[in-house]
């Protein structure tokens, strides 16, 4: 920024502020935050009822391994990372109990310990069901437990 002052007939000097290049670097700004956001949504493999304002359900696929909780207390383990260690793909639609939950996630840790991992549950499923899942992912030693969920609109 530059200040000039100037001095005109017997006038007080007057201060001019030049910010032209201040602007410049503002623009700059704005152009690099609206070309470097992504506006994208999570993903999963099967069709869940999310918990949020709309009945709607939709069907995508995730990064992280995710355990999701039903509304009649199913687990479903979709794991991620299984085919970098070797291991068989397993069907994600398929439940599995609370025994098997555990010894998949126990190989799963063996094979990553710091990934992270998700529990997703129905809008309806069943709080104890959803801790139970926690428990068993904190039993085992996972640490980046993640709880995923989507903000509701405001109603107008």
């Amino acid at each position: 920024m530059s200040i000039r002052s100037r001095q005109r007939r017997g006038r007080r000097a007057q201060t001019v502020i030049d910010i032209t290049s201040l602007l410049d670097i503002i623009f700059l700004l704005i152009i690099f935050l609206i070309v470097s956001t992504t506006f994208r949504k999570s993903e999963h493999a099967f069709t869940v009822e999310l918990p949020t304002a709309g009945a709607e359900t939709e069907a995508v696929t995730t990064d992280k391994t995710t355990v999701y909780v039903t509304r009649d207390g199913r687990f479903y383990l979709l794991e991620r990372g299984a085919e970098e260690a070797g291991a068989a793909p397993r069907d994600p639609g398929a439940p599995v109990d609370r025994a098997v939950l555990e010894s998949r996630l126990r190989a799963l840790h063996a094979a990553s310990p710091d990934g992270p991992i998700a529990v997703r549950g129905e809008k309806e499923a069943s709080y104890q069901r959803l801790m139970d899942a926690v428990s068993v992912l904190q039993a085992i030693g996972f640490r980046a437990i993640h709880l995923p969920y989507e903000h509701e609109a405001p109603a107008p």
